[in-house]
């Protein structure tokens, strides 16, 4: 399982944690939380992307942020922005150079990892016909080229910070339908997203970030659906939320 304890991390006007949760093997967490609340930061510092000033985060009690490529490599991570990609590749040469980084590490060749590639990419409807550098893609294109590379290799874990920015409607209903499906032969998934609907129907765990501290986290299923979950939240942001609707 993936825990978490007493993360803290910071930059220039914002302080992050101390963060401490637990998402079980095979379930899906959702990150929710106000513009600024540290949803990204809380993502790149439990993966060591961000600089870490007490606590951290383990993965079946291997360090995460310590930045094992053997442990890394078991992992799926996509960022916020779609600029994290090799914008010179094109999305072939994107996910063949994903492919050969994790045989790397692994030692070991990962059979039929582009066919993966490919059907995830028909899945989503990613045009394979094109050959356009990512550089040159749409901001959802892009993030499906972006997404289809993280799970290529088959991960155990998988971290995606909104994934669905840019999507469309028909591309993100089959990346709904393949994140439930991940989640139902074992895998994990911590996912930020502002999507409460999405966030009923798919997560079993709701965790509630605000000013760099959790303010909620419980199972979805204890907070009674999608017209649950925005009382629960506003009732966990305090002041803040309840002048939000006034």
């Amino acid at each position: 399982m993936l825990e978490i304890h007493g993360l803290e991390s910071s930059y220039p006007g914002f302080t992050l944690g101390p963060i401490t949760t637990t998402v079980r093997r095979g379930e899906f967490a959702t990150l929710v939380g106000t513009n600024g609340s540290g949803k990204s930061t809380l993502l790149r510092s439990l993966l060591g992307l961000q600089t870490l000033e007490a606590g951290g985060a383990e993965w079946d009690g291997l360090p995460i942020p310590e930045r094992n490529p053997a442990l890394l490599s078991l992992i799926g991570y996509v960022s916020d922005s779609p600029k994290d990609v090799l914008p010179e590749f094109t999305a072939q040469e994107y996910w063949s150079y994903c492919r050969k980084a994790h045989e790397r590490v692994r030692r070991t060749r990962i059979d039929g990892a582009m066919d993966r590639a490919r059907r995830l990419a028909e899945r989503l409807d990613f045009p394979l016909g094109q050959s356009s550098p990512l550089g040159a893609l749409s901001l959802g294109t892009t993030r499906k080229a972006q997404i289809i590379g993280a799970l290529l290799a088959e991960p155990d874990l998988v971290i995606l910070d909104e994934p669905f920015i840019g999507l469309d409607f028909i591309a993100a209903r089959s990346l709904e339908v393949l994140l439930r499906e991940l989640v139902a032969e074992g895998t994990t998934v911590l996912a930020s997203s502002h999507d409460l609907n999405l966030t009923s129907r798919i997560a079993d765990q709701l965790i509630v970030l605000h000013a760099g501290g959790i303010v909620l986290d419980r199972p979805v299923r204890e907070l009674g659906g999608a017209e649950g979950l925005e009382p629960a939240i506003i009732d966990a942001l305090g002041s803040h939320g309840k002048a939000a609707l006034s």
